[in-house]
């Protein structure tokens, strides 16, 4: 939004130069082109029926006062922070990007046994963060006994190894899982019928029935 803001602003200060420049260098040219301009567009709207002249009127106006507010709403806006202060860390400032502690938390609690998958969302809120994870894993391992084990390792990721602050206490969605069972191994055999020239196929070629 800062660029955006920017190129407009260029924008509109050349455009007022340009015109100033003109209206102080040049007056009365300056007036009568206005006028000019002003006599001609006031003729064809004349023309114009009234009664399609108002909708898009009323439609452009709409259309002008949507981007304003959009525009004032980005600008008002507080952009989401991409890093927090680091409150442990003695002797300077140190900022610890947002997307580094994503990536710390989904490897550790991606370590725990039966954790299948992990998915966390980390936002800066004053001078500490706030955490929403989602968890799945396997249904087998007890919801909740995994679920305070994730919840324990959070905070020792956040707090302990990275020295930051937890807003409120993690919150962790789980989705538990049946592991699909593995299918039975299966053992290949090949059977090869004796051919007519091994001893057994000759004794019964002489012992056949006569």
């Amino acid at each position: 939004m800062n660029t955006f803001n920017r190129v407009v602003l260029v924008i509109l200060l050349l455009l007022g130069m340009v015109i100033c420049s003109l209206v102080l260098v040049l007056p009365l040219p300056t007036v009568r082109l206005i006028a000019l301009q002003a006599g001609g567009l006031s003729e064809f709207l004349d023309r114009v029926n009234p009664y399609v002249l108002l909708p898009i009127g009323i439609l452009l106006a709409l259309m002008v006062d949507l981007i304003g507010v959009l525009l004032i709403i980005l600008e008002v806006r507080r952009p989401a922070a991409t890093a927090i202060s680091v409150e442990q860390a003695a002797g300077g400032k140190v900022m610890l990007s947002i997307a580094s502690i994503s990536d710390q938390l989904k490897t550790e609690v991606g370590q725990l046994p039966d954790v299948l998958q992990v998915k966390p969302r980390v936002a800066a809120k004053g001078s500490g963060v706030l955490v929403e994870l989602d968890a799945r894993i396997a249904a087998e391992a007890g919801v909740p006994s995994k679920a305070e084990r994730i919840v324990e390792t959070v905070r020792l990721v956040v707090e302990q190894k990275m020295g930051l602050k937890l807003v409120r206490p993690p919150k962790v969605n789980i989705e538990a899982v049946r592991r699909a069972r593995p299918a039975p191994a299966t053992e290949q055999v090949t059977f090869t019928p004796p051919s007519s020239s091994e001893p057994g196929g000759t004794a019964d070629a002489e012992h056949g029935p006569s």
